[in-house]
């Protein structure tokens, strides 16, 4: 059933998740070259599994589409165990196939990739708060760190578990300090092993800079980076969540420690909010399906109104999407994408290098050419960080660029996408550029003068 909905919905191939990989095998240097707030792993898959299969979103989505299914089965199997029935595994099941669509499961980016690794976390520290296992308390920890290392913000998971545990079961916390002690061992041989192999790659000053200090310490005073959501998508959110309040006043429920371990999965949306970083919090809630059936007979009328209307909010939510994403259709890789992309691969030789300015920079592995170096998204908080919009203008007299692909700006807000404008890239481009042709409604082709 979820194949079907997957054929059969918009599939979202974030641009990122194409050029990374091309410009990796491309001979560009990640975070040196290649401006990228993540860890490397994932990155370096990529590009791989692009090297074997190309970059036609075939590959991406064969890959995305068997992540899925692998959190299907997981979500099925692990709820099976948990209740003890096949039925609530099912059901569970399908909670998860038909919202995770419209909460945007149908596309490539990191958030998918570490959720079964969230959930197994999720689900272990769950054992272990009931049998208290050593060992069980350390494979929930390891997953989170192995999630840590695709995105960042596994930390929240962390934290959340050791305060839980100094909070409520501080015993329990110290008698098993040589777990952590072990944790912390194979956390810091994983970090240094990042450390070593990036210095040897010349790359370990960059990627301090754009893994730890920008997420820490810079990204969120960059104008623009921080995106709250809207009191459309604070609604469903908090729907989503209050679908299971029965359980939080039900005394004899199992599912409260679940269904508390969700709450710091929220933060995974931060700082820019969308529904598709709340794919592992989804997950996670899935497996509570079960209990919630079991619980919301014997809970008050009020409560059961709470998780009637927040269920009928997410249900209209979904159904809305699925009207109007019923389709066989790429994001970001549309038939003005491709015919753009064919343009230039016809217009400007396979040699010179193009830049893209406030365009679609999925067209350079579509037309096959390379940008300039430093490549980085024109995003404001990339080009606002001191230095980063002079190495682009001097990368681009290097590479001594001839064509450049120009998308004009909106007259947004100043720091929106597709407003914001670099003041000295702009300010190169147009001194040095002119307009040559135009590519198609939306893009022109500018060549040196």
């Amino acid at each position: 059933m979820h194949a079907v909905l997957l054929v059969n919905t918009k599939f979202t191939l974030w641009p990122e998740m194409v050029v990374y990989p091309y410009l990796l095998n491309n001979g560009f240097q990640l975070y040196k070259d290649i401006i990228n707030p993540y860890p490397p792993a994932f990155t370096f898959f990529l590009a791989l599994i692009s090297k074997i299969f190309g970059y036609t979103p075939y590959s991406f989505q064969i890959l995305s589409w068997l992540q899925v299914i692998i959190i299907d089965l997981i979500i099925f199997t692990l709820a099976v165990k948990t209740t003890k029935k096949l039925l609530y595994g099912l059901i569970s099941a399908a909670f998860f196939i038909f919202f995770s669509i419209p909460f945007g499961v149908n596309g490539l980016w990191f958030d998918l990739i570490q959720t079964p690794f969230i959930f197994m976390s999720v689900y272990l520290f769950y054992r272990f708060l009931k049998n208290e296992k050593a060992n069980t308390l350390l494979l929930s920890f390891l997953f989170v760190i192995f999630a840590f290392f695709i995105k960042q913000q596994a930390a929240w998971l962390a934290l959340w578990y050791i305060t839980y545990l100094f909070l409520f079961n501080r015993n329990v916390l110290f008698d098993n300090i040589a777990i952590f002690q072990r944790l912390f061992a194979f956390f810091f041989i994983i970090a240094l092993t990042h450390v070593w192999i990036l210095n040897n790659l010349g790359m370990l000053k960059e990627f301090i800079s754009w893994t730890v200090i920008f997420p820490l310490f810079t990204a969120s005073s960059v104008p623009g980076y921080v995106l709250l959501p809207t009191v459309r998508q604070v609604t469903i959110t908090l729907a989503t969540l209050l679908i299971f309040t029965p359980l939080i006043f039900n005394k004899k429920s199992n599912g409260k420690i679940i269904l508390y371990s969700s709450i710091p999965l929220l933060f995974f949306a931060y700082p820019r909010f969308d529904y598709f970083h709340l794919i592992p919090l989804l997950a996670v809630l899935s497996l509570l399906i079960g209990p919630l059936i079991d619980t919301i007979k014997s809970v008050r009328f009020q409560w059961k109104i709470v998780s009637m209307l927040s269920a009928i909010i997410i249900i209209g939510f979904s159904a809305r999407y699925y009207m109007n994403n019923w389709s066989y259709q790429i994001r970001f890789l549309e038939p003005e994408i491709t015919s753009a992309a064919s343009f230039l691969s016809i217009i400007v030789p396979k040699d010179e290098t193009v830049y893209i300015q406030n365009g679609p920079d999925q067209l350079l592995p579509l037309s096959g050419h390379l940008p300039p170096k430093p490549w980085a998204d024109e995003f404001p908080w990339y080009m606002e960080i001191n230095g980063v919009q002079r190495r682009v203008v001097e990368g681009i007299e290097t590479a001594d660029t001839k064509f450049v692909v120009f998308q004009p700006y909106t007259n947004k807000n100043t720091y929106d996408l597709g407003s914001y404008k670099p003041a000295k890239v702009v300010n190169f481009i147009d001194e040095n550029f002119q307009n040559l042709i135009p590519i198609n409604n939306s893009l022109w082709l500018k060549i040196k003068k």
